[in-house]
């Protein structure tokens, strides 16, 4: 939540947020500086989020940690329930997860979310030029930017994980999806049935249900189960701390730019493979 009021900010906070400032400019830090965010769930994830939001300066930060309310490490249908009900009262959402190698972000920002994003400022030629026949081009200024003013779109939780594979649209794209979106079903599936995540402990029986879960869940969606080979089912075990050190950068950064009005957000999954090393933005929803 952002406070109305415009927040003051101190000699002493602009020298403690100068790289901050001079990266972001002096309205996007009073806008942190007026935010206060409620982080639910404590985990490995939330931990990294939580020093990412305190580094940043926002004003206030209300620790959760309740299974039954959690953000990060709740099941699909709480996560579902608490989106719709932000939604209702225009509030953003960000949740997340690691499942050993594999960790993931969603946010959902609204209908309409407005920021600004700074760019290079293109200089037109001018009119009465005459050093030639041609017309000069219009060019860009490496050493000035100017901030233009950008609207997204978000959809709710829900009408991402319902996307109708069945489409002809859909179909079309299945070939650049990530199957990360369709392992995150997995898990997210496993969690319901089981009321907790993979266990190493317990993991003969958890990997038979994991490839039984992945044959179930793409069958549900009309999808062939090769789409997800069994590869997959050895990394998700635990919570491995790098990959919540990512994830958490990652939604650490997205909750600051949300707050603070300023550069495109991640629209609206990021999927973290730490065998790969590497990360994906993609976006689902109804269209």
């Amino acid at each position: 939540m952002i406070e109305k009021e415009d927040p003051v900010i101190s000699e002493e906070e602009a020298a403690q947020y100068d790289r901050q400032i001079r990266l972001w400019g002096l309205d996007a830090q009073k806008r942190l500086r007026g935010s206060r965010v409620l982080l639910a769930g404590l985990g490995g994830l939330g931990a990294e989020l939580a020093k990412n939001l305190i580094l940043a300066g926002v004003k206030g930060l209300t620790l959760l940690d309740h299974e039954q309310v959690c953000l990060t490490g709740c099941s699909r249908d709480l996560m579902v329930r608490v989106d719709q009900l932000c939604s209702q009262h225009s509030i953003k959402v960000f949740c997340g997860d690691v499942y050993g190698y594999y960790g993931y972000m969603f946010c959902n920002l609204g209908r309409e979310h407005h920021y600004v994003e700074e760019k290079l400022k293109v200089v037109k030629p001018s009119s009465d030029s005459s050093d030639g026949p041609e017309p000069k081009k219009a060019k860009v200024d490496p050493n000035e930017t100017t901030m233009v003013k950008k609207t997204s779109s978000f959809c709710n939780l829900k009408e991402a994980l319902e996307v109708d594979w069945t489409s002809e649209k859909a179909k079309a794209s299945l070939k650049r999806t990530p199957v990360d979106y369709f392992l995150l079903h997995v898990l997210l599936k496993f969690r319901t049935d089981k009321g907790r995540d993979p266990d190493p402990k317990s993991y003969a029986d958890d990997s038979q249900l994991l490839k039984q879960i992945r044959d179930d869940v793409l069958e549900a969606m009309g999808l062939s189960r090769d789409l997800l080979n069994d590869d997959f089912i050895s990394y998700c075990f635990s919570e491995m701390s790098p990959v919540c050190a990512v994830v958490g950068g990652v939604l650490g950064q997205e909750v600051v730019k949300a707050l603070s009005q300023r550069d495109a957000p991640h629209r609206n999954f990021f999927f973290f493979d730490g065998r790969k090393g590497n990360g994906m933005v993609d976006y689902f929803g109804p269209n």
